[in-house]
């Protein structure tokens, strides 16, 4: 390590290691540092490529996930601070997450709620770290994100695919109708562990996708896409050599800062992979000469990113709204639909966008707000309801059937693409259309896709449009 880098490292690791205390044992292991608590670990690697790159993660103990990833070159001490700051927030967060959390529900929660109590008393006379709660189903969808189990008594078991589709990155089960009537504390408890073990890979690496098209081409293209939720931020990156992927990784964060954030990724890319040929991103908001209108804790709006990103890096840079790369993504890797509308509604918003294409070309508009639905739904709900986090499956499924059904009066497409864990069950949405005065012939198809389903078209659009702007400045 050069003699500045080690200076800096030192300086930093010095910073670090004054922060014992708050119930994290933090130790030295030279190149590492590992901040120990009961319900968690964080992780601190420092890697000499030539620049110094520093990967904070923090682990829960509870369900092994990671709840926190990044990677950055050390080289601003500021930064450094504030990310590993961040980092040691979640880490103490998670203070309260060290068990795992099991939710029962049923109709009334009356039953269940006896049942808890049983498999609680079971749970501490056996040492296990697990804590069981119960709620009646109409509560399910409100507080089902809270829990890493969920178990549904046999009445509601109609409802099991429905809860998959929404508790996607959760394990969802349906208790055995003969531990259920008999009050078999054991046999549940011995019923989760086993399907817990089976249930043993992330979301994430289930959700690895593999249709990339036929696309040719000899550039290296970065392709990332950035993805808020309610509470998290998910930053997927992929490097893709003549139009196949060769390497992917997933930054996961609280906050969303996206010039930082963006700039500690290029950074490490070009440090571990060098040279490549440019740089797409798919963002949230709107790309507006180079600037984002996006909220301002996520960035300054007077910020031209794309010039900051290609005076550093010395590539072409191309930004897309994320859910326009995702329609184009969609469209790539099938034959079957050339008009298609894909809405997206993430986790903890209210409104949804939406991409287009139309006879096989991206929809963006002279001012790139085509798909900005917002500009409808404003003017009908209470402004007070605009970014509220809303866990009712009727309000959901009305604002996405508002946007749906301007979507069909406007561009009559042969498919919509619904990426929206609030909304799985499309016979609903269909059924609530025609209720809503849309003929039953004039439906399109409904494909209803995960989170990270989307996050893997949005790559593949995205590193599509990058490509095509290559092609056009050649």
């Amino acid at each position: 390590m050069q003699e500045n880098a080690q200076k800096i490292w030192t300086e930093y690791k010095n910073w670090i290691l004054s922060f014992n205390g708050d119930g994290i044992a933090t130790q030295d292991e030279g190149e590492k540092i590992t901040l120990n608590t009961p319900y968690a670990v964080g992780r601190v690697d420092v890697h000499d490529l030539g620049i110094v790159i520093v990967e904070l993660s923090v682990t829960n103990l509870a369900d092994d996930e990671n709840k926190f990833y990044l990677h950055f070159e050390l080289k601003d001490l500021d930064h450094a601070k504030e990310l590993f700051t961040e980092m040691r927030e979640t880490l103490l967060d998670l203070k309260d997450k060290q068990k795992l959390k099991i939710l029962l529900c049923c109709t009334s929660g009356m039953t269940t709620g006896f049942f808890r109590e049983k498999l609680n008393e079971a749970a501490e006379l056996l040492s296990l770290d697990c804590e069981f709660n119960a709620v009646p189903f109409h509560k399910l969808y409100e507080v089902g994100f809270d829990y890493n189990i969920i178990l549904l008594a046999p009445q509601i078991a109609y409802s099991y695919q429905e809860a998959c589709q929404i508790f996607q990155d959760r394990l969802v089960l349906k208790i055995p109708p003969k531990f259920f009537a008999g009050y078999d504390t054991a046999g549940v408890l011995r019923f989760v562990r086993e399907e817990r073990e089976n249930w043993s890979t992330t979301a994430e690496e289930r959700a690895i996708a593999k249709a990339l098209g036929e696309i040719k081409s000899d550039a290296k293209i970065l392709s990332v896409v950035v993805m808020p939720f309610a509470n998290q931020t998910r930053i997927a990156y992929r490097i893709y050599e003549k139009g196949e992927p060769v390497h992917a990784e997933t930054v996961i964060k609280g906050k969303l800062r996206v010039a930082e954030d963006l700039q500690d990724i290029l950074d490490t890319v070009t440090c571990r992979w060098k040279k490549f040929d440019a740089v797409g991103i798919a963002v949230p908001g709107i790309p507006k000469n180079g600037c984002l209108e996006l909220d301002t804790n996520m960035i300054d709006p007077k910020l031209n990113l794309l010039k900051l990103l290609e005076d550093k890096y010395h590539v072409p840079i191309v930004i897309t709204n994320n859910v326009n790369s995702a329609v184009l993504g969609y469209y790539a890797q099938q034959d079957k639909y050339k008009n298609i509308l894909f809405l997206s509604h993430p986790r903890g918003y209210t409104i949804p966008g939406e991409g287009i294409v139309i006879n096989g070309q991206l929809v963006q508009g002279a001012h790139n707000i085509a798909g900005e639905i917002k500009y409808l739904l404003y003017a009908a709900m209470p402004q007070d309801e605009w970014k509220k986090h809303c866990a009712d499956l009727d309000i959901v499924n009305f604002y996405i059937s508002m946007s749906i059904r301007a979507g069909i009066a406007v561009i009559d497409p042969e498919v919509v693409v619904v990426r929206s864990e609030m909304l799985p069950d499309m016979e609903k949405l269909k059924q609530r259309l025609i209720d809503d005065y849309v003929r039953e012939e004039h439906l399109p198809d409904f494909v209803h896709v995960c989170d990270t389903k989307m996050s893997e078209y949005a790559l593949l659009g995205q590193m599509i449009l990058t490509l095509e702007a290559l092609e056009q400045s050649a």
